[in-house]
């Protein structure tokens, strides 16, 4: 990979996150970036990089923006995992909550809504840095209560701002000019968030039905999708994207 050291990759900005970079990550940004870079247009744009929870979203997203800042052009990585209501451990003891008292239907209705997340927020971050304003306030969410805050950004020389996120395609988030899916499986994801770490109970059988109600999301905002890579990494057109899930589902 051209000219990048890993070591100093620009991340996402959720407090405590963790990145593993390896092979076949890069592998996939490489594949990204030329058709990335080629549809980027205008001083300011909003790229996302969505995707099941731990498909490798904050490791694309990273190595997309060390790319640019190797060509020249400023870009920072914004995590959308800053934005829900509530911290994550409020926020998982509100989803159960959820589903005791409404079952499925009731939590499929709650994730990746307004009720879990700030998405005005979010839309006026995106609104406002397109507009070329300087500095910007972007929270920060941690794992407590204490690891929330605000910090003023400067964006005077960000280009391109990746936007790396589940829920970086919904239709409730406004101003996304290219959007990245990284498709996968549940069951593919799960490996990768053991290696994370980032929460008990990571393969429960409560997870992999949040996985599942995820997907089922991810799959109907596909079609606004600019860009869609399969777990392999190949590019591939929406039209191949939905023979490939119909295979996968039998």
């Amino acid at each position: 990979m051209k000219n990048i050291d890993l070591s100093i990759l620009p991340h996402g900005d959720m407090p405590g996150d963790k990145i593993e970079i390896e092979q076949h990550h890069i592998e996939k940004a490489e594949r990204i970036y030329p058709v990335l870079k080629s549809m980027l247009t205008g001083p300011k744009t909003v790229v996302c990089v969505c995707g099941g929870s731990g498909v490798g979203k904050s490791e694309i997203a990273s190595l997309l923006a060390g790319m640019l800042r190797a060509d020249g052009i400023g870009a920072y990585v914004m995590s959308g995992d800053n934005y829900p209501h509530r911290i994550p451990v409020e926020n998982d003891a509100q989803r159960e909550r959820v589903y005791a008292e409404g079952g499925r239907e009731a939590l499929d209705d709650y994730l990746g809504s307004q009720k879990e997340i700030d998405f005005a927020l979010v839309s006026s971050i995106l609104a406002k840095f397109k507009a070329g304003e300087s500095p910007i306030s972007l929270k920060r969410m941690g794992r407590t209560p204490e690891e929330l805050w605000f910090d003023e950004v400067d964006f005077t020389d960000i280009s391109v701002l990746i936007l790396e996120w589940t829920h970086g395609n919904s239709d409730n988030v406004i101003g996304v000019d290219i959007p990245i899916l990284l498709n996968s499986t549940p069951a593919e994801t799960l490996e990768h968030r053991r290696k994370r770490a980032r929460d008990k109970g990571v393969d429960s059988p409560f997870t992999t039905m949040v996985l599942e109600l995820e997907q089922t999301k991810l799959h109907a905002q596909a079609h606004k999708a600019k860009i869609i890579v399969t777990k392999a990494g190949d590019i591939i057109s929406f039209d191949t994207y939905l023979k490939l899930m119909e295979a996968q589902n039998g």
